[in-house]
């Protein structure tokens, strides 16, 4: 985001000449590599090898090492593994701490039975933290800059700026850990997410279109869904965006000025494309298409302060991605069973009561509220922004649905706080002297791409 500085993408070397410079990649993701057993069981024995290794490489420290315990699938199978490689002596650190988040206002979020669950199998209980218990109220309205912010702690980039909670602070010092292992890209790797349509663009590509009929059907079956709605979800992909349209989901927020949404268009959209019928297989695609998204995601967030801790995350472990990658997608995901690979070769492991839950997805009503709470501060933040002035923001249109908010009506409030998170970087740059607001309307500098070799 600034002028003449560039990130360095993974597993790349850049080599800096005067005026100029080369980066090259010295490894990547093969996408001709294949892992084929005769057997589930084969499958399960490779994924629990690589699995254990994944979470003991994660577990070095001299330090007692914190995980998050969410009751989901992901968390709790990091901490169980982490036990059973401590158990056998496996693991270089003192011990493994558990820290769980709970809310008994959110009618759908009631994740104690789960991570209680892991707890009693431990015999140990975690660190609970009631995210209603007061602390600085969450607020959605952009902050004035302050005298920390622009100095050391100046956040390069808008959003999180590393600022640890109040109550995960205390956590970590009272039981001093300095690591926390995240359960993050778990859901993204192991077929959280039930879609059929990258197993069938796999048949497509390679014209087996027998085997492509029959898995149509059951999936509609599974997924009461009408097969040539599934039949378009799998072919649409693969033709140009101008034909098919942009899903609505990837849509920019729609109080975003026309003209600075037609320049930087393919970022507000994540930079979409459609996939390849020729070259690495669908399937293959759609993995490191996920995995450019949570770098992204990751790149964007501040390292944590106060106090520092590292933040480590066992299911983007690079052995256990490439084997991802190389497995048949039906190993992952199956008609009726989504992350079929991690019930069968965790089990026993992890309890039955959290492997074979349904889902742990919910729709929380705090944005919604703090949105709805912060309506008045926002409207008036809202008429006087500096992304107006710049020409990045329409209030009339962010009033409108601020509007809306204050009626109780659904609006996309992770959009919101985006947008108020940006308005709070921008003042920042402006109290710094890096722009000014009536200089122009489009003041973001486009960077050149790094010549590649």
């Amino acid at each position: 985001p600034c002028v003449g500085i560039h990130s360095l993408p993974p597993s790349s070397a850049a080599l800096l000449r005067p005026g100029k410079h080369t980066v090259s990649k010295y490894w990547d993701f093969d996408p001709g590599k294949r892992i084929r057993y005769r057997t589930d069981a084969e499958y399960e024995e490779h994924f629990r090898a690589l699995f254990t290794q994944a979470v003991e490489r994660k577990l070095r420290s001299d330090a007692p090492v914190l995980s998050e315990l969410s009751g989901g699938r992901d968390s709790s199978s990091i901490v169980c593994m982490a036990d059973v490689a401590i158990a056998r002596s496996q693991a270089e650190c003192p011990r493994l701490d558990t820290i769980s988040y709970f809310d008994d206002s959110e009618p759908n979020w009631n994740e104690r039975p789960y991570f209680e669950k892991v707890e009693k199998k431990r015999g140990r209980p975690g660190w609970h933290i009631d995210v209603n218990a007061p602390e600085p109220k969450q607020s959605f309205e952009p902050r004035q800059p302050s005298s920390q912010s622009l100095g050391k702690r100046f956040v390069a980039t808008p959003g999180y700026d590393g600022r640890t909670s109040p109550h995960v602070a205390k956590c970590l010092a009272a039981q001093g850990n300095r690591v926390l292992l995240s359960g993050i890209a778990g859901d993204e790797v192991m077929g959280g997410v039930p879609t059929p349509a990258p197993e069938l663009e796999d048949l497509l590509a390679r014209a087996r279109f027998r085997e492509f009929a029959h898995q149509l059907k059951l999936w509609a079956l599974e997924l009461r869904k009408p097969w040539i709605h599934l039949f378009w979800e799998a072919a649409r992909d693969f033709l140009p965006l101008a034909l098919v349209g942009v899903p609505e989901h990837c849509r920019p927020a729609p109080w975003l000025q026309p003209s600075f949404v037609k320049r930087y268009r393919a970022a507000l959209m994540g930079y979409p494309s459609r996939t390849k019928l020729f070259g690495p297989l669908p399937t293959f695609q759609a993995c490191i298409a996920t995995l450019n998204v949570l770098q992204k995601q990751l790149a964007r967030t501040a390292l944590p302060f106060a106090p520092t801790y590292e933040r480590r995350y066992p299911f983007l472990d690079r052995d256990l991605l490439e084997f991802l990658f190389a497995i048949p997608r039906e190993q992952l995901v199956r008609p009726h069973q989504r992350r079929s690979l991690m019930r069968r070769a965790l089990a026993g492991i992890v309890p039955e009561e959290i492997l074979n839950r349904k889902t742990k997805g919910f729709v929380s009503r705090r944005p919604m509220v703090a949105v709805s709470q912060d309506s008045a501060d926002l409207t008036e933040s809202a008429q006087d922004m500096l992304s107006v002035s710049l020409g990045i923001v329409d209030s009339q249109r962010l009033l409108d649905t601020l509007q809306k908010a204050r009626r109780g009506e659904e609006i996309q409030t992770v959009t919101v706080r985006s947008t108020m998170c940006i308005e709070g970087w921008l003042k920042d740059l402006f109290a710094l002297g890096c722009i000014d607001s009536g200089s122009a309307v489009n003041p973001l500098v486009p960077l050149g791409e790094p010549v590649r070799s």
